[in-house]
């Protein structure tokens, strides 16, 4: 009998543990301030971290030899980061340098399996055209930065690429050109992720050149152009046949302005204005502005477990203001990270708790017995007693 219920508590314990997902810790990419008629870096790119349980930030590294950054993102216990012309890996923990490639013209970083896949386009600082690339699609390790394949002109985009959105077994690839003026496309490409093979090209339309960024809602990719530099559309693509409708919303380039799905909208912001538009993803139309978002952001992200907005201001010269907003977007927290905070990514780890722990943390454990109530067990099944009257069940897994 004693065993039987020595087994349900067992039972009990296991049965009402959970996977209690928290932040981390929340990384903020800085692009620095350069100096390209001086050809001098004025403001170091940098890479920061925001702890948001004690509101305290601190910059970790400075990236040498790094004129700006383009993007960072996190896998398992790594990030990468996209660092003017290198790929970097770094221990998420340590913040360690684990390796790094050489890779002129890297622009955004997705991750699928063992590959990272990156797009690429840059300026010629002589002639300020594009770059002439033999590929604008690359494949590497994820492990070692190795180079596994390209995508040539032959057989992949053509022109320079930008965003990358993964959805299901399929990789889209904004396709815009963005660095041969007058010279603009509005394609998406498609990578077969399970044959790694570069299978279709969607024309946005004459209205849908330059996209800057991918958004995936439902069963539809929402892409948010700059067309010549003269305007703005968002076009909307059906990933099961393709069809795509594009909608001219304003005669104002959103140049470097920020967007971002939330519910049913698709938010986003013209480049200099300090209002946040609101765009109706059913109905493809605009439908207002989001009160009390009234800044000009460089950066938006949202936390994915408590849906808050994190936005970054720039002026590329001083540190950029972090402000935190809450779902009724009323400021809750702010900071000051580095110059030119571009990317906030959510370092998101789990833990398995008890749903019998409540805030026992901070109080002390007066005594510990086994399930006899014996002193001192060095049973791998314990039971702690704490001072405010909270019972916490331990089981402890020899490896």
């Amino acid at each position: 009998m004693k065993y039987i219920y020595i087994l349900f508590l067992l039972f009990s314990f296991l049965t009402n543990a959970q996977n209690s997902p928290y932040i981390n810790q929340v990384l903020i990419l800085n692009e620095g301030c350069y100096d390209f008629y001086e050809q001098e870096m004025l403001e170091p790119a940098t890479i920061g971290v925001y702890i948001p349980e004690n509101n305290t930030y601190n910059t970790i590294m400075e990236i040498e030899g790094a004129t700006f950054t383009t993007d960072l993102i996190i896998d398992g216990n790594y990030f990468y980061v996209a660092a003017d012309n290198k790929i970097l890996k770094f221990d998420l923990d340590t913040y360690e340098l684990i390796t790094s490639q050489d890779v002129p013209g890297v622009r955004e970083l997705m991750i699928h399996e063992d590959y990272l896949i990156i797009t690429k386009g840059d300026y010629d600082n002589e002639t300020f055209g594009p770059v002439i690339f033999d590929s604008y699609l690359d494949v590497f390790s994820k492990i070692d930065l190795s180079l596994i394949m390209i995508f040539d002109t032959e057989n992949g985009p053509q022109w320079s690429t930008e965003s990358l959105l993964k959805h299901g077994d399929q990789l889209y690839v904004g396709i815009n050109n963005a660095y041969e003026y007058g010279n603009y496309k509005g394609i998406v490409g498609v990578l077969d992720l399970n044959t790694m093979s570069y299978t279709n090209e969607i024309d946005l339309g004459e209205d849908g050149k330059n996209p800057i960024s991918l958004h995936i809602k439902d069963d539809h990719i929402y892409s948010v152009n700059n067309k010549n530099w003269d305007g703005t559309s968002i076009s909307k693509i059906q990933t099961t046949d393709l069809d795509v409708e594009t909608i001219a919303i304003t005669d104002v380039s959103s140049g470097c302005g920020v967007s971002m799905i939330r519910g049913d909208k698709l938010y986003y912001q013209i480049s200099s204005d300090v209002q946040m538009n609101k765009f109706d993803l059913q109905e493809m139309t605009d439908v207002g502005v989001v009160n009390n978002l009234d800044y000009n952001y460089y950066a938006i992200a949202e936390n994915p477990i408590n849906g808050y907005l994190y936005t970054a201001i720039a002026n590329f010269v001083t540190n950029s203001g972090v402000m935190i907003y809450d779902q009724e977007y009323n400021i809750i927290n702010s900071f000051f990270a580095d110059v030119a905070s571009s990317k906030i990514v959510f370092d998101v780890r789990s833990e398995l708790t008890s749903l019998d722990d409540n805030m026992h943390n901070q109080n002390f454990v007066t005594k510990t017995i086994d399930l006899l109530g014996r002193d001192d067990s060095k049973s791998n099944f314990k039971i702690n007693l704490f001072d405010n009257g909270h019972v916490e069940k331990q089981y402890l897994i020899n490896n």
